[in-house]
């Protein structure tokens, strides 16, 4: 009897591979397996291609919004806004007129450059607040028609679901 090492173990499992390969029975049966497998596989391959691609029959999950016409359509929101910048410059430059009186011309460019970086806050504040108002009007619009991404219509080339005028509406009834 001889002992199992890996060189006997390996020409084993080699010639009992070949005697299975050997008997016809066995390669037919292997064959459809492996056929079997291949068209399976193919099958699987073709399905999540066509998933991938939604159908190009299917309606479209994506919208798009033109903040050029949004902003054209509501002038209220571009108004609204620059009253409340001009007020608060207003504001400031009372404030800069009242302290500055008593200040040498360090000083008044220290509170120059202060003043400024308010204007420069205040400002970033109004466009956030615009950008959030519209972005709650984009997602209200967006959940009522199934839509599960909104894009800019800057950044998209065709394609997409334009809901501009309804984002439009949504942000005059919600002034």
């Amino acid at each position: 009897m001889v002992t199992p090492n890996r060189t006997n173990i390996r020409k084993e499992g080699r010639y009992t591979m070949m005697r299975l390969l050997n008997n016809k029975k066995n390669v037919k049966t292997v064959s459809i397996i492996v056929g079997i497998l291949f068209v399976i596989s193919v099958g699987a391959l073709a399905y999540t291609q066509m998933a991938g691609h939604g159908g190009s029959n299917a309606v479209s999950n994506i919208g798009v919004i033109d903040m050029q016409r949004i902003v054209e359509s509501n002038p209220n929101l571009v108004q609204d806004a620059q009253q409340e910048y001009a007020a608060y410059n207003e504001e400031l430059q009372k404030e800069f007129n009242e302290k500055s009186a008593n200040l040498d011309e360090e000083g008044k460019a220290k509170l120059s450059n202060e003043l400024r970086q308010k204007m420069q806050e205040k400002q970033q504040t109004i466009q956030e607040n615009l950008k959030k108002r519209v972005d709650e009007a984009s997602k209200t619009v967006a959940d009522g028609k199934g839509l599960s991404v909104v894009l800019s219509r800057e950044s998209v080339l065709f394609g997409g679901t334009d809901i501009t005028d309804q984002v439009s509406k949504k942000l005059a009834e919600t002034k």
